[in-house]
């Protein structure tokens, strides 16, 4: 049996048609993973975007409290934790968010709440060094106020720490650098 041209032609163009269907199938599925990808990116950047905002909030709320510790805690934090739905920054968060930065976001809130506790337990004692409360209530609660500030401060301090190291993890992960470096190839990376 002899290849005619016909046949030669018929099988060429077959071939041709299986491997532009292959090639389509191949690039379509390489496009459906960029996008895929792009899109848990995209995510991720949103997550980051809305947990640094509450966690801006929280850390500016502490350092307007050490700035002024007579006034409320609890309205400033009212006011932060009324900006911002937690539970949906948490959940996020442990749906898109990497392994880093949901350990930094844990380490921050942890840090934070410890500086909380201590802070309004020395606010309660500070409270009761004013008129109004018998001398030896005030003097124990002078004597506890100075105590207990040194540690409020290192507290504060651990806090803004976890808060920037939350800040770095964050931005890490949301590639800004890499990003301008390729916009400004002459910058050293």
């Amino acid at each position: 049996m002899e290849i005619t041209p016909v046949i030669a032609t018929l099988v060429a163009a077959g071939f041709g048609s299986l491997m532009t269907l292959l090639v389509a199938v191949v690039v379509q599925k390489k496009t459906l993973k960029r996008e895929r990808e792009h899109k848990l990116w995209e995510r991720q950047v949103s997550i980051i975007e809305e947990s640094l905002r509450h966690e801006r909030n929280l850390a500016q709320a502490r350092r307007d409290a050490m700035r002024r510790p007579d006034e409320d805690l609890f309205l400033s934090l009212d006011k932060v934790f009324k900006e911002a739905d937690v539970s949906k920054i948490s959940a996020n968060l442990e749906l898109y968010g990497t392994p880093a930065m949901r350990t930094a976001h844990q380490t921050a809130w942890e840090t934070f709440r410890d500086w909380m506790v201590d802070f309004m337990v020395w606010q309660g004692h500070s409270k009761k060094t004013g008129p109004g409360h018998e001398e030896d209530v005030r003097a124990e609660a002078v004597r506890e106020t100075t105590r207990r500030w040194p540690d409020v401060e290192k507290l504060s301090a651990k806090a803004e720490e976890a808060h920037e190291e939350l800040v770095r993890v964050m931005r890490a992960t949301a590639v800004f650098e890499p990003i301008i470096n390729r916009m400004n190839p002459e910058l050293p990376q």
